[in-house]
Order: structure tokens, then sequence, then C-alpha cells
């Protein structure tokens, strides 16, 4: 799933995570690790609320940004944006499911720009800077991603802006 920038030989995701960290003030809530002994960091979730993340960063081929994160109310909101989103003829990327990471409830879309962005609910926790950062496991990382599945959605790992 993650591999290492092939001009610098580095992992774009840590580079985007201490890049949010230092500058932008963002603390890392969860984050995937993979490779022998957990080395890489293939996937980041960040926020500068105590939201379970506002944007998250994923490493693959080409890496680089994967969403905004918006929170909504309720799986009821959720359900309803979906409902907007399809009235709208919006590009949905994931339907309405739910997540392990962040334990949120959630449908991803494009916008006009070809930016993926969340909407989700449920949050199963409040981040904040001295919580533990929760790390998922590359042999848990479907299920962590999409609970009720397990399995991967191809455009989840091809798609970054």
């Amino acid at each position: 799933m993650c591999e290492l920038n092939p001009e610098t030989g580095v992992n774009t995701v840590a580079e985007n995570v201490a890049f949010f960290k230092d500058v932008l003030d963002f603390h890392l809530v969860e984050q995937v690790l993979v490779g022998p002994g957990g080395a890489i960091q293939a996937a980041a979730f960040l926020a500068c609320t105590n939201k379970p993340h506002d944007i998250a960063f994923v490493g693959a081929p080409t890496s680089g940004l994967h969403h905004v994160s918006f929170f909504l109310d309720s799986w009821h909101d959720v359900l309803k944006a979906a409902d907007v989103m399809a009235k709208k003829k919006v590009k949905i990327d994931v339907a309405p499911t739910r997540h392990g990471i962040t334990r949120g409830e959630t449908i991803y879309f494009f916008d006009p720009s070809g930016n993926r962005n969340e909407t989700f609910a449920g949050l199963g926790y409040l981040s904040m800077r001295d919580r533990p950062v929760t790390t998922w496991t590359e042999d848990k990382l479907w299920s962590g991603i999409f609970y009720h599945t397990g399995e991967a959605t191809p455009s989840f790992t091809d798609v970054y802006t």
C-alpha cells in the first residue's frame, strides 16, 4: 500500500505529518504502520480540533492528501448528505459505511476540483493532544477502514490530490 517517494526515498506521509504538526500545530490522532516492524507510516489522521481527524494522508505509489473531513451530528445526517449528493449528482467515492479507524459513520465524495472529502458522524472519542495515538497495523488495515466488509476499495488508495 505505501511506498517511499521514488525521487527522494522519503515517506511522504511522515513528511506531511511532520509539516502539519510542526508548522500548522495539528496533532496526530491515529496512524497505520506497515512494513517490517511497522517502519513505514502508511496513513495518518490529524486534527486541529477535538474531532477524531480533520485531515488524512495515505501513502501509496502516488502519495498525497487523501481527504479533508467534515463532522455531522448523526448517522441520519450522513445519510441525508448522501441523499443530497445523489440528487445533485456529486461523485460519491464510498457510499455510507462505518469505520474502525476514528470510529465514524461516513461517506466519501469528490468536489468539483477532484479532491476527496468526507462527511462523518459518530464521535467515538474526542481527540486531545495528550491522548495516546491509536496505531493500526497492516493486518487490521482494511477492517479499520471499512468495518463491515474489511475489503479494499481500489479508488480509496488510487486517488490523491
